[in-house]
């Protein structure tokens, strides 16, 4: 039982460092976005008119990419509370303590394996 929590618990938050990694990358894709839109007129051909639509649209899906993330975001650290709240309320203080040092050791792990 306690495995199933710990392994739950643990699962929550490399969801949420996962996510927070991909929002960072958004962040600094604005060259990477530009690099696309450059691709994207010298492979099709686009003109100026074009150039300018495409970048429109994809800066437009870039914005609701955000959205969404943000919203999902929400909802992962509203969970993550939820579930520390209904552990400590079961757990003892020194198991509580145990099992967040225990994430931090997988949160290290999963930060180092990503780099």
């Amino acid at each position: 039982m306690k495995i199933k929590i710990l392994l739950v618990v643990s699962s929550m938050m490399v969801l949420l460092f996962s996510a927070s990694i991909l929002h960072a990358q958004n962040k600094n894709s604005s060259a990477d976005s530009q690099n696309a839109i450059d691709r994207m007129t010298k492979e099709l051909g686009l003109n100026e008119t074009q150039r300018g639509k495409v970048e429109a649209i994809l800066n437009t899906e870039q914005k609701k990419v955000e959205a969404v993330f943000n919203e999902e975001r929400k909802r992962l650290q509203l969970i993550q509370e939820e579930t520390r709240s209904s552990l400590k309320a079961v757990l003892t203080p020194e198991q509580m303590e145990k099992l967040e040092n225990k994430m931090r050791q997988t949160g290290d792990k999963n930060n180092t394996q990503k780099k």
